[in-house]
């Protein structure tokens, strides 16, 4: 039997309130426009273990569990991709922010901050704020 449904949410971890109740929102200076600048940071496994569940094949097949099956593995061009992103790519975005003094948002899997400390204490040096990503691109 499904729950009573009340009035508010259906959790306590922040209250409810209708839009049409709360106040106006007012950027900092009435500014017209609030620009968020969020850089995606992920770690592509070289090989993927035979039972790593995929949120979508490398083919961009159907949700499910490795078969082994897929080709492309080693996926060296996706790899390459994101080794040179994390390696330097990164570090040319961060200069274009800095330059403007604008602090990124870094939305990052585990394996980043296994694989790429460095990375971590650089958003940490420029004050950034951080999002979880989930463990692992696979």
């Amino acid at each position: 039997m499904p729950a009573k449904r009340t009035y508010g949410m259906d959790q306590d971890f922040y209250p409810w309130s209708p839009i049409v109740t709360r106040p106006v929102l007012r950027w900092p200076d009435n500014a017209r426009v609030a620009f968020a600048v969020i850089v995606n940071l992920e770690h592509w496994d070289w090989e993927v273990p035979a039972d790593t569940p995929l949120a979508v094949s490398p083919m961009g097949g159907p949700e499910g569990m490795w078969t082994g099956n897929q080709p492309n593995f080693p996926d060296i061009g996706g790899y390459g991709n994101h080794e040179y992103g994390n390696r330097v790519g990164i570090f040319r975005i961060l200069a274009v922010l800095d330059k403007y003094g604008i602090k990124p948002t870094l939305a990052l899997d585990k394996a980043v901050a296994d694989h790429f400390p460095f990375l971590v204490k650089e958003g940490q040096k420029r004050g950034a704020e951080f999002i979880a990503h989930g463990l692992s691109r696979r």
